[in-house]
């Protein structure tokens, strides 16, 4: 049994601290603030879960994600995925497209193709136009985001994790007999080993051990009032929606938060954690009415709830999954880059695994350190 530090409480730690805690491990949880905070990336009602990817490697990882989530599902006994279906579209040229059917077909992933017509008739709400054409993943839908790490947080202290919330850390000092973690107001807490999972505050730690080119960028999502029964916007009768033309994206109304969200999946203005603008402003709600009066004619330009929330995006937008170089006690995870959330779960078994010496049963390289140097 390890002494084993998770440091933050997001999607990745907390997932990473349910699979070492079941194991048998002594683990501790170090959040800076509360749990399911919404400072950073995991806070909130909705994350879309696809399979669809132009990219085979997370269609394929994809794979191994879904019945994690469904035993994460199991063992908290609730409801966290919402399997509505996903709409995926562009230009019936564009490259992005093709590139989806092949990884798709690649991977042996059901999918079926709709014109503007058949996705009229199935989805009355939401209008292609023309020249555009849809791929429709049937087991694609939405994660409730917030929800989920409170699951894992609370499977994790079942099974016997401690949570240190309002623990800031201010430095890492890998002495010979622990990895020391020093917090502000001088306390040290020593371990074994780190899983360091900080979102956007990664770099920030790890700037005195290996220079990371994670940009912090701000994000905003708005919901939508209807015009339209909101029912026809409703689980069951509306999907989550991709435009891989133009980045936007939406979800259907999820019961739980008012109206229909509706984000932009496009780098916002580079920040900081600490000092990010969390005030709406005009000029971040329009974008997101165009794209709705594009496509979504049944929403009106009321903004009934709008939030601000952080990408940490590595140059490529693949992940950062790796040890520390030169100190192997230290397992890293970050740059998830705006679509990392529903990888959470596969992101925070593979920790688990890393954190203990485990083999990973699937060739991360690409997530390395090393292409980044």
């Amino acid at each position: 049994m390890a002494r084993i530090a998770v440091l933050g409480a997001g999607g990745v730690g907390s997932a990473a601290a349910r699979f070492l805690a079941r194991e048998g491990h002594a683990v501790t949880v170090v959040e800076q603030f509360t749990p399911d905070h919404d400072r950073g990336s995991s806070y909130g009602t909705s994350r879309i879960i696809r399979k669809t990817y132009t990219d085979g490697l997370y269609t394929a990882l994809m794979g191994a994600a879904y019945p994690l989530w469904d035993a994460l599902e199991r063992e908290a006994g609730e409801t966290l995925f919402l399997r509505t279906g996903g709409l995926f579209f562009g230009p019936s040229e564009h490259s992005e497209m093709a590139a989806i059917r092949k990884a798709l077909g690649d991977n042996g992933v059901a999918f079926e193709e709709l014109d503007p017509a058949a996705c009229a008739r199935r989805f009355p709400e939401f209008r292609l136009l023309p020249g555009e054409s849809a791929v429709f993943e049937p087991e694609a839908g939405f994660l409730r985001a917030s929800a989920c790490v409170r699951a894992n947080l609370r499977l994790a202290e079942a099974h016997g994790a401690r949570v240190r919330a309002g623990a800031r850390v201010v430095s890492i000092e890998p002495r010979a007999d622990a990895v020391a973690l020093v917090l502000e107001g001088g306390e040290v807490l020593g371990f074994d080993r780190l899983v360091v999972s900080a979102g956007p505050w990664t770099a920030r730690l790890l700037a005195p051990f290996v220079p990371l080119p994670l940009t912090v960028t701000r994000q905003v999502y708005c919901h939508f009032e209807p015009v339209a029964p909101l029912e026809g916007f409703g689980v069951g009768r509306f999907p989550v929606w991709i435009d891989f033309a133009t980045n936007f994206y939406g979800f259907p109304h999820d019961g739980e938060a008012p109206g229909v969200k509706v984000a932009w999946h496009e780098p916002g203005s580079p920040t900081e954690p600490e000092r990010v603008d969390r005030n709406i402003h005009e000029a971040d709600r329009e974008p997101l009415r165009q794209a709705c009066a594009a496509h979504l004619p049944g929403l009106s330009p009321r903004v009934v709830l709008e939030k601000v929330c952080l990408y940490t995006l590595s140059p490529d937008h693949d992940f950062v999954v790796a040890s520390l170089p030169g100190e192997p006690r230290v397992t890293v995870l970050g740059g998830l880059s705006g679509h990392g959330f529903k990888f959470t779960v596969l992101l925070g078994r593979i920790a688990a695994w890393m954190a203990t010496d485990q083999p990973v049963p699937w060739d991360v390289s690409r997530w390395s350190l090393a292409r980044l140097a």
